[in-house]
């Protein structure tokens, strides 16, 4: 009897994960992760300005920080290099008080080649409930020159935080990056793994 009860628990839930990642809102996006404390969800829609489908991710989940550790969590060098996994280089040149381009190379397992990101950051809402950071590609190639053998990434998104609590927030991150030409079987695992590792981290980082 003990034993099927192990089965039959098994079994429930490996069905509510099929579930899960089966399960599409009316927005389009799908589950495609799941643990006790990050839900990643994805899309593929046109990259802003073009008709090329992309890959769009989406995060939640929650954090026991203040949004304003928050926000130094996910600029401040010291500390996006302590959570970006697989980071070479990181560096943020600042603009104004509420705006910062942000270089990042990434070490990409293989059969991709290491990427780059230059991105352009603007504070979009911020109030004592809520942040909205917003990051879009940049063209500025001044700042960080296209290095040989690394493919720069262009990518778009918003971080959204959320108060629940003093010392609670929810977190909402999207992403949308042009698709690199490798075929989904081998980018979709290298790349949702890659990302619940990364926010797992990141999730240590800002609740210490």
């Amino acid at each position: 009897m003990p034993k099927l009860k192990i089965i039959l628990s098994f079994l429930f839930f490996c069905a509510q994960q099929l579930a899960a990642q089966s399960d599409s809102g009316d927005d389009g996006y799908e589950i495609v992760r799941q643990d006790e404390k990050i839900t990643l969800y994805e899309r593929w829609t046109p990259y802003p300005g073009t008709a090329t489908n992309a890959r769009q991710i989406k995060s939640v989940f929650h954090v026991l920080t203040t949004l304003d550790r928050m926000v130094l969590t996910i600029k401040a060098e010291a500390n996006v290099k302590a959570w970006q996994r697989n980071i070479i280089e990181y560096k943020v040149f600042p603009k104004t008080d509420s705006s910062w381009f942000a270089y990042s190379v990434y070490e990409i397992p293989w059969p991709l080649t290491n990427q780059d990101y230059l991105l352009n950051y603007s504070l979009a809402k911020a109030n004592e409930n809520q942040i909205v950071i917003s990051f879009d590609h940049s063209h500025d190639d001044t700042l960080a020159p296209v290095q040989e053998g690394i493919d720069r990434m262009p990518t778009t998104g918003t971080w959204v935080l959320e108060k629940i609590s003093k010392e609670k927030i929810k977190v909402t991150y999207t992403a949308t990056s042009l698709p690199v030409s490798y075929p989904r079987f081998v980018t979709d695992r290298i790349v949702r793994n890659n990302f619940m590792t990364t926010i797992n981290t990141l999730i240590t980082v800002a609740e210490n």
